[in-house]
């Protein structure tokens, strides 16, 4: 069981599976790519922020490098759409490294290689509120504001409402991220709006409340989370493929 007041971040289009929105279907070297747009009117439909989102389904035969390169493709895409050709580019960890469900973004930051030609990339991790007093929301604007990166990626664990995207997809959106969001427990958002530079979120689902895997969301029920038993290998794989997409674009 996992502890609700973890941070688990909210990112998925799952409204996509009940509003009828803009979905571009597609296969890239075997992976199944969902690319949904969100306008302002469909932002309010679905209650989800304005932006690109794209939704990687690897299946049992994609190998780890096959899935990274598809997924810098997606990257880059999306950083085009930010309007970004180069600069500094500052990569954050979410969430809390000592928890492994939760670890996540320190995980991909560990693996980062800083520095780069065309976008020079740096990394930090800022630990919860809960070590260090500090909203993580705070310590990254004071980091924006001194460092002044072109492009934020923010990387988190995300909460999912659907058994079969449990540790089995990539997200990614341009439309930020709300950490605390996916368990009833939000947080100041990392997005332009808020670090007035363009944000690239990006998140793997890790976490489920049993209340959604029985179909039943009492509070008795929606109050406990439950993680894959292999959560820790997932993790680690996650944060291969993630950091390998994002080291491929200072190349």
């Amino acid at each position: 069981m996992i502890d609700q007041n973890q941070n688990y971040s909210d990112m998925l289009i799952e409204a996509g599976e009940e509003i009828s929105l803009p979905t571009k279907s597609y296969k890239q070297k075997g992976v199944d790519v969902r690319e949904t747009t969100v306008d302002k009117v469909l932002s309010r439909q679905c209650g989800k922020k304005e932006g690109i989102y794209f939704t990687l389904s690897p299946d049992g035969n994609t190998t780890p490098s096959t899935l990274g390169d598809v997924l810098a493709n997606c990257v880059k895409k999306l950083i085009r759409n930010c309007g970004v050709e180069s600069g500094k580019v500052l990569v954050v960890g979410l969430g809390n490294e000592n928890v492994i469900v939760d670890a996540l973004g320190s995980e991909v930051v560990k693996r980062i290689r800083t520095g780069g030609k065309t976008f020079s990339l740096s990394a930090i991790s800022p630990k919860v509120a809960d070590i260090t007093g500090i909203k993580s929301f705070d310590i990254v604007k004071a980091i924006v504001e001194y460092h002044k990166p072109s492009l934020v990626i923010a990387i988190d664990t995300l909460a999912t409402s659907f058994l079969h995207r449990l540790g089995n997809c990539y997200q990614l959106t341009t439309a930020g991220i709300c950490p605390g969001g996916g368990v009833g427990n939000p947080q100041i958002c990392l997005n332009r709006s808020t670090l007035s530079v363009p944000v690239l979120a990006i998140g793997v689902p890790l976490i489920i409340s049993v209340g959604s895997i029985v179909g039943d969301n009492r509070a008795d029920y929606s109050a406990y989370m439950l993680t894959p038993r292999d959560v820790d290998t997932l993790v680690a794989n996650s944060a291969d493929v993630i950091a390998s997409a994002i080291n491929s674009i200072a190349l």
